[in-house]
């Protein structure tokens, strides 16, 4: 086999929903049965996959420009076990995803009178009449109708997601308050998916909704406490720990109202899932013991070092005024909010040998979390 190539960031630059280039980083694994899977095969042999909320496995189909999974390529260090290397394709997103089989589901954007495009939410709609986009040039209010209604697309989808976990909750066990939660998130979501549609249809000019989500295959393997877990590291505690940090940094720079409200909403209630996420792994380490600690650790140092050495992909930056926080700042945020925040909140679930109670759903760690984010968004 050949040495895998370098790892790059290729395609187009995407703007709606999908954010940025597909961006592409090696993935290592041993043999499976003296041999290495193909990469249409590999992705049940590989750690990790794909990197969670905030970051979706790019299309198969061409989504950036190249397949999600290449390979196999040789391990470049030949004394190494995992000898089977993968270059994986990933791609920003927004929302915590609905992953089947690695790659995100979504639903269809659907124009045209909806539900999804109304809220109930007497201050926010006020606010959102009183927004005038007039002044915007009409290409300018076409791309964020678009982003936007891909953000409600993504958040849609994380009402299934939310939905799956609790499935997966109730199958493991798990704590009524956890179960609790999960379901209030999914509340949520289908609120922050009707809020984003409404200010994508405000852009555009007409209602903007949401079609039918296909769910084959998404509730597939539900009953497994590891895959539930590292699942939870990635696109939980990371994953949702960042989406509530970058929300609240795009709420202070959003100049209309209605837009500062929703993302104001998004980061509040991104804060508690990130809660509901740290809980989770809490309690599910208590439970599996000292090998699922020991995976749970080398997931959290995968996963950071992921959205770390992330590139910041080329392109235009899009307008901060308006809801959405340009790649190279978003960058940096990222980088400070994993030195300030996840590192430190990491090291404390890792060392902690107390056990959950039924009880106990937010621990004094995670109010420490949350605590830690908001004084670094207040510098």
């Amino acid at each position: 086999m050949d040495p895998y190539p370098d790892p790059t960031c290729v395609g187009p630059v995407h703007d709606g929903g999908y954010d940025g280039q597909c961006c592409y980083q090696v993935h290592c694994a041993a043999p499976v049965d003296g041999a290495c899977p193909a990469a249409a095969e590999a992705a049940p042999h590989l750690d990790g996959l794909p990197p969670g909320s905030g970051s979706c496995m790019c299309d198969g189909t061409g989504e950036g420009g190249a397949e999600s999974i290449q390979g196999p390529y040789a391990n470049r260090a030949a004394s190494d076990p995992a000898s089977c290397c993968y270059l994986v394709g990933h791609i920003g997103c927004e929302g915590r995803p609905l992953l089947v089989r690695g790659e995100p589901r979504l639903a269809p954007i659907a124009r045209g009178p909806s539900a999804w495009s109304q809220t109930d939410l007497r201050r926010f709609e006020r606010a959102l009449a009183d927004t005038d986009v007039r002044a915007l040039p009409p290409a300018a209010r076409r791309e964020l109708a678009r982003r936007w209604a891909e953000r409600g697309r993504n958040e849609h989808a994380s009402v299934a997601s939310f939905g799956r976990f609790a499935l997966g909750l109730m199958a493991l066990g798990a704590p009524p308050q956890l179960l609790e939660a999960a379901h209030r998130a999914a509340v949520d979501e289908v609120r922050h998916a009707r809020i984003a549609l409404a200010i994508a249809s405000l852009y555009a000019g007409e209602p903007v909704g949401v079609g039918p989500l296909p769910l084959r295959g998404a509730l597939d393997d539900t009953g497994s406490l590891e895959e539930l877990t590292l699942a939870t590291v990635v696109e939980g505690c990371v994953g949702e720990t960042l989406s509530a940090i970058e929300a609240e940094v795009a709420a202070q720079a959003a100049e209309a109202p209605a837009v500062r409200m929703a993302l104001q909403a998004i980061a509040r209630d991104e804060a508690r899932h990130a809660e509901l996420a740290w809980a989770f792994v809490r309690w599910a380490v208590a439970v599996g013991g000292a090998g699922l600690r020991e995976r749970v650790a080398a997931t959290f140092a995968r996963a950071l070092d992921q959205v770390r050495s992330t590139p910041i992909p080329a392109g235009a930056d899009f307008p901060s005024t308006h809801g959405f926080v340009p790649p190279a700042e978003l960058h940096l945020l990222r980088q400070q909010a994993i030195t300030d925040v996840l590192r430190p909140a990491v090291a404390a679930l890792v060392a902690s040998h107390v056990a959950s109670t039924d009880r106990e759903f937010v621990s004094e760690r995670g109010h420490a979390l949350l605590s830690g984010g908001a004084t670094y968004l207040s510098t």
